[in-house]
């Protein structure tokens, strides 16, 4: 039995080859704990033809290996890329199975007729029920249950961790989680419906199994940068001091998520002191009008003082925005604005508002006064490698023609800042 898990090329990516696939190298590693045999085929950073089609893909799934199962995962805007990808793993054995699972079948699962079993939520348990052929083929939807060990090894070395991109103090870093879930429900966010976690549940790694892994990854695969990927890393400020206590000796740098509203100072002045690099916050926007709509349970001054506190202790502030959410006017703009020029952080990202299936306001878009949304699932994205959003909406406040003004002018302000610390590659060719 040979399973091979796929991640698609994200087309429009700022940088499709920022990071591997984390998700993947957690399910190979429940795989590969039950005895099966298990790979990994990254097509990330590969160039899609727009005309060329199906044939565009030939040689790189080539390089696929002949595998029984074919496992993909799926995000919204790879859909299109998926469906090829399938067909031509079909060809590569016509009596494979086929197995889809991520983000948007989690949500959207009869969107996937061409699979042969769809995941919903958790694929690690799911995954290794359908190798052991636990699951009928005629069971086109598996609901994936929570695995007994959430917090297993990634399967690191299946990859080649230096063919990516992402560098903190000009060296590789690779991705990690010490928990998976998160307990606000944001409006504009689906992380519990995607992921099938419950509301506001949270599965947290011990700190003495984070601090094995990470002197494992330091001693094996020669990696001291860590991407901590949790959506809220900063969450239990007890379990936090015991992290970082502990990897300190390690002497790893070290980026990660924060939280506004929760952290203190305190919470800066630790992560500085056990080699933090930069923290980042989903600060989405300067009007407190649109935080509110979006339910973010925080104040514009909470999200000034985390960025204040980090920059304090010598920390790189990250902060990342959402333009275009239903309220948004040319008011609320400037009003995001000023707050980037109060509070004055080290680094940006704006991201246009994306009504996901499996959000609030993708699933109940009338009640956020969102107009007119587009059937073409390819332009789900939020930015693209060009610097400037993808979909663009009608809402009650905005047309798409005058919310695409105003985006233009905001990210051209925005560009002329300053952008201080340490820059991925795709930022340096961004804010050339």
């Amino acid at each position: 039995m040979r399973v091979e898990l796929i991640h698609p090329p994200h087309v429009n990516s700022t940088d499709d080859r920022l990071d591997p696939p984390l998700g993947l190298l957690m399910i190979a590693s429940h795989l590969g704990a039950n005895g099966i045999n298990v790979g990994i085929t990254d097509l990330s950073g590969m160039v899609v033809p727009t005309e060329t089609g199906l044939e565009g893909y030939r040689k790189q799934v080539a390089d696929i290996p002949y595998a029984d199962i074919y496992g993909i995962t799926v995000y919204i805007t790879s859909m299109k890329v998926t469906e090829d990808i399938i067909r031509l793993c079909r060809l590569k054995n016509p009596k494979c199975k086929i197995v889809v699972g991520g983000a948007h079948p989690s949500v959207r699962p009869y969107d996937f007729t061409i699979a042969d079993h769809v995941v919903i939520g958790n694929g690690e348990e799911a995954m290794v029920r359908i190798a052991k052929d636990e699951i009928p083929i005629t069971t086109r939807f598996v609901v994936g249950k929570s695995p007994e060990n959430y917090f297993l090894f990634p399967a690191y070395h299946l990859i080649e961790p230096l063919s990516y991109h992402r560098k903190i103090d000009g060296k590789t870093s690779l991705p990690y989680l010490t928990s998976r879930g998160c307990p606000f429900s944001c409006n504009f966010c689906g992380l519990s419906n995607m992921h099938k976690l419950g509301k506001g549940v949270v599965h947290f790694a011990e700190p003495e199994l984070v601090y094995e892994q990470i002197k494992r990854m330091k001693e094996e695969i020669g990696i001291d940068r860590i991407a901590f990927q949790d959506d809220i890393f900063t969450m239990k400020l007890d379990r936090l001091k015991k992290i970082l206590d502990l990897i300190k000796p390690l002497n790893i740098r070290f980026r990660c998520m924060g939280r506004a509203g929760m952290d203190t100072e305190e919470t800066y002045k630790i992560l500085a002191e056990a080699g933090c690099d930069q923290v980042s916050w989903g600060i989405e926007s300067g009007s407190q009008y649109i935080l509110d709509r979006m339910n973010k349970k925080v104040t514009v001054q909470d999200n000034k003082n985390v960025i204040q506190w980090a920059k304090k202790y010598g920390i790189t502030s990250r902060a990342f925005f959402i333009i275009g959410y239903p309220g948004e006017t040319k008011e609320t703009l400037e009003e995001t604005k000023r707050f980037i020029i109060d509070a004055d952080p080290d680094q940006y990202f704006a991201s246009n508002f994306v009504p996901y299936p499996g959000t609030k306001c993708g699933d109940y878009p009338l009640g956020f006064g969102i107009k007119n949304v587009t059937k073409d699932l390819n332009q789900f994205y939020q930015v693209s490698k060009y610097g400037t959003g993808g979909m663009t909406i009608d809402t009650e406040w905005l047309t798409k023609e005058q919310f695409r003004e105003l985006e233009i002018e905001f990210r051209t302000w925005l560009n002329k800042r300053e952008f201080r610390g340490n820059k991925q590659d795709y930022e340096v060719k961004l804010h050339e």
